[in-house]
């Protein structure tokens, strides 16, 4: 998966086309690529945002004031005019970031918290299983990570180290069978090494091996 850290990825836009958007006062999503989708946050395609939203006007009204290009977004985005581009730096708008992509992310990693499920019905049923062997949502999202087309937007900071994220799969069907497999074959592992002992099961655990096709 691509990861991108908002501490440094700046968002690259054609300068004519956010204008024109910005100018025409209706809602707005911009991908984390620089691409502009008109629409509300529910209509919107599901992709990547740094945005969703309606930006504030340039001109103000007769009871609004005009707003700065800088913060044309919001007070959490810094906008930058650099000739034939806008660049976009969303490092503060964290909150905005997860809020823009709560109808289809797949994941959120929030420091502190880890990730607590999956917006999907078959992988959150994996780990409920799982967990039964001590195989939790971490270990299954790193495995994603390392092996599945996607996105995660994110914030890292290394001292004092911090992590928040925001992953995107493009193929989760694929992904929930590949996650199925990839704990299938822990816990075979576990099996065939005798640290799962067979005569000596938890009904819980029984279960999971049972939704796993380990035992009858």
């Amino acid at each position: 998966m691509r990861f991108y850290n908002l501490l440094n990825h700046r968002v690259e836009l054609d300068k004519k086309s956010f204008l024109n958007a910005v100018n025409a006062q209706k809602p707005i999503g911009i991908t984390i690529d620089g691409e502009i989708v008109e629409g509300e946050k529910e209509t919107l395609p599901p992709r990547p945002y740094i945005f969703a939203g309606r930006p504030k006007s340039l001109t103000g009204s007769a009871v609004a004031k005009a707003t700065p290009l800088s913060k044309i977004l919001g007070e959490n985005y810094d906008v930058a005019d650099e000739g034939s581009k806008i660049v976009i730096s969303a490092e503060k708008a964290w909150e905005e970031i997860v809020d823009a992509n709560m109808p289809w992310h797949h994941y959120i990693d929030a420091g502190g918290e880890g990730i607590t499920e999956f917006n999907h019905k078959r992988l959150d049923d994996i780990i409920w299983y799982s967990c039964e062997f001590g195989i939790n949502y971490r270990e299954v999202a790193e495995f994603l990570e390392e092996s599945m087309e996607g996105t995660v937007l994110c914030i890292e900071i290394e001292e004092p180290y911090r992590f928040n994220g925001c992953a995107f799969i493009d193929d989760i069907e694929r992904a929930a069978d590949a996650a199925f497999d990839f704990v299938r074959s822990e816990l075979k592992k576990r099996i065939d090494e005798g640290s799962i002992d067979l005569d000596d099961l938890e009904e819980e655990e029984e279960e999971a091996l049972r939704y796993f096709g380990l035992i009858g």
